[in-house]
């Protein structure tokens, strides 16, 4: 089992402490785990030096970030506003964020009504580098096969 680091969740000790008494953490929320599982995927030999040397800082993407190197990324401008501009565009947007960060699509809406969803809590932006990076060390391998 991967044992979480704070400097990678950015979660005080006290919350991790609540997760569990022995190294399973069988009380870690989903989230969490799902952001130890892409850090783990994403992660370079160097990042995890830095992190044990405690040199490391975790990354961050906004949800419009995010969604600029998911959804939009290669899209012609006049692409990028017709999709932007479809009926179908938002669910698009909030499915994505839902299956990535593995919360429901109602905790994005607390977030705010824009698309850049300003209340967004900072864990969920390192979950969200995280997941981008674990996507294109996915790529990378693809392509080299």
């Amino acid at each position: 089992m991967y044992k979480p680091d704070l400097k990678i969740i950015r979660d005080a000790k006290k919350t991790v402490r609540e997760w569990g008494d022995n190294p399973n953490f069988e009380g870690m929320p989903q989230h969490a785990r799902k952001t130890c599982s892409y850090a783990q995927i994403a992660l370079s030999p160097e990042s995890l030096k830095k992190i044990a040397s405690c040199d490391y800082t975790a990354p961050r993407l906004t949800a419009m970030q995010f969604m600029e190197e998911t959804l939009l990324k290669g899209l012609s401008p006049c692409e990028r506003l017709k999709l932007v501009s479809s009926t179908n565009f938002r669910g698009q947007y909030l499915t994505l964020l839902s299956e990535t960060l593995t919360i429901s699509k109602r905790t994005i809406y607390e977030w705010g009504r824009d698309i850049e969803l300003p209340l967004m809590p900072k864990y969920h932006q390192h979950t969200l580098a995280y997941a981008l990076a674990a996507h294109r060390k996915k790529e990378q391998t693809s392509i080299a096969a």
